[in-house]
């Protein structure tokens, strides 16, 4: 999962390391990358579903 999450795109890889420990909000990850609140959640929803993707590829062979 380690060198899935580092070939993601790298402000989607920034939105999703910061909030990995749930402990930031999606406003305060926005202002950490100088984004939108909207633009963090859009970021998220794109690595996550990447994420997935690659999981679901890998469980298949």
């Amino acid at each position: 999962m380690r060198a899935d999450i580092l070939t993601l795109p790298e402000r989607q890889r920034a939105a999703l390391l910061l909030s990995a420990d749930g402990e930031r909000s999606n406003a305060e990850i926005a202002t950490v990358l100088e984004t939108s609140e909207k633009a963090v959640e859009s970021m998220l929803v794109r690595a996550r579903r990447t994420l997935r993707a690659r999981l679901a590829t890998r469980e298949e062979m």
